[in-house]
């Protein structure tokens, strides 16, 4: 006779780590040096906008201005704040031919100028010969400007074009991060529980889209001036990433630090 009645299961852990199978990497200034050559152009493209929508406005904006108040956000992100900021508001015919001047420029300038991030290219190489990980990108930009930066970058031998996700040009509504659809989209179309994931970002919309989503997060500080990173790498820690590298060589470490990792990411963070 069994005393002790019979034998109780321990309960399941909904929220235990899985086992780290897949890489979801941001492009701009993550994956391609990419950003300045981006934001000139739409420097230029919004100064002459607000020349002609504000003409008494005094603002003249520079890629690294741009940059730094709108980093992690595509065109048409930028736009709808711009409209915000200098209360005016672009007629649907207006907003896509500037969207697609930009995607046009930005695209043509990056199929001549882009470059890797420091080391990004060995180490993808690396870690791809260890048959341990699928590698995706999960980009705001519009989906033929990723695709010209990776190529001239010599980046499309790790990836299928088919894992290339765009907030832009993949969803049925385009959005932009810090929304976190692309991702959510992106591991969906994977076949992947978001904790099996890691995102790799550089700006803080990007690490609150793939938060948000329920993914581990590194934030990768090497495309900022090394006098910026510490004061970056805070601003990311803050929206929920664990660990901050300067360099790609530290991609694999932190990697295996963040799939021994209990810390909880929970949708809607």
């Amino acid at each position: 006779m069994d005393v002790d009645g019979p034998s109780k299961q321990a309960p399941v852990d909904k929220h235990a780590s899985l086992p780290i199978t897949q890489f979801l990497f941001d492009c701009d200034n993550t994956l391609v040096r990419s950003e300045e050559i981006a934001f000139d152009v739409c420097a230029e493209l919004i100064n002459n906008l607000l020349s002609k929508k504000c003409p008494s406005t005094t603002t003249n904006y520079t890629g690294r201005s741009l940059q730094s108040e709108f980093v992690g956000q595509n065109f048409a992100g930028m736009l709808r704040q711009i409209e915000g900021i200098y209360k005016f508001t672009l007629s649907p015919e207006e907003r896509e031919g500037l969207i697609n001047q930009e995607v046009t420029t930005i695209t043509e300038e990056l199929g001549k100028k882009a470059k890797p991030c420091a080391n990004a290219n060995e180490v993808l190489k690396e870690l791809k010969d260890t048959g341990k990980y699928g590698f995706a990108v999960v980009s705001s930009s519009a989906g033929p400007r990723v695709l010209a930066a990776l190529r001239k970058a010599g980046q499309m031998a790790f990836f299928d074009e088919k894992l290339i996700f765009s907030a832009m040009t993949s969803l049925p509504v385009p959005t932009s991060k810090p929304d976190p659809a692309i991702y959510k989209y992106a591991c969906r179309k994977l076949g992947k529980d978001p904790k099996e994931c890691i995102a790799v970002e550089d700006s803080v919309s990007g690490v609150r889209s793939a938060v948000a989503a329920g993914i581990k997060t590194v934030g990768y500080l090497g495309a900022y001036e090394p006098d910026e990173r510490e004061a970056k790498g805070k601003d990311l820690k803050k929206y929920g990433v664990e660990y901050c590298i300067e360099d790609w060589r530290e991609l694999e470490s932190a990697t295996e630090a963040l799939g021994n990792s209990n810390v909880l990411v929970t949708n809607g963070v």
